[in-house]
């Protein structure tokens, strides 16, 4: 998948029935669009709105049911240069990243990685991480056996 393809998803009524879509603001802060019982043509115009927008990225969950994975969890992150990220966190499972599309920052325990489209990066659980979003990139984010959160969101 490459950054057209992604766009054209967002806009979907697909995407707006079966996954939970957010922006991170420059602060580090999640805001879910579509919870507020929205119609698509609200979340149309706002999805349409946040695609060009700089300064936040676009986070989509259950990207796993793309893949029909039942053993991982999955969230596709779209992100602008400069745009909001997390501050460095961990996170309880491992964590396997792929950039699909651009080039895509990481900083692992003070270390900064750079992937290209097709490469990926396995961060262990409690692994100390976060975006650097220097450039505009697509990835994915698969939480391995991350049954919690999959027990959640089925």
């Amino acid at each position: 998948m490459i950054f057209q393809d992604f766009e054209n998803f967002l806009l979907t009524e697909e995407c707006f029935d079966n996954h939970d879509v957010s922006v991170i603001d420059k602060d580090g802060l999640q805001h879910y669009l579509n919870t507020n019982n929205e119609d698509y043509m609200t979340y149309l115009a706002v999805i349409s709105l946040e695609i060009g927008v700089w300064a936040k990225t676009i986070k989509v969950e259950q990207i796993e049911k793309w893949f029909d994975y039942n053993d991982r969890t999955a969230h596709a992150f779209y992100n602008q240069v400069n745009s909001g990220t997390f501050s460095v966190h961990t996170d309880p499972v491992d964590v396997i990243i792929e950039c699909l599309d651009g080039r895509k920052y990481m900083e692992v325990e003070g270390k900064e990685i750079i992937l290209e489209p097709h490469d990926t990066l396995l961060i262990p659980a409690n692994t100390e991480h976060r975006a650097l979003n220097k450039e505009k990139a697509l990835m994915i984010s698969y939480g391995i056996n991350d049954t919690e959160t999959f027990s959640r969101i089925r």
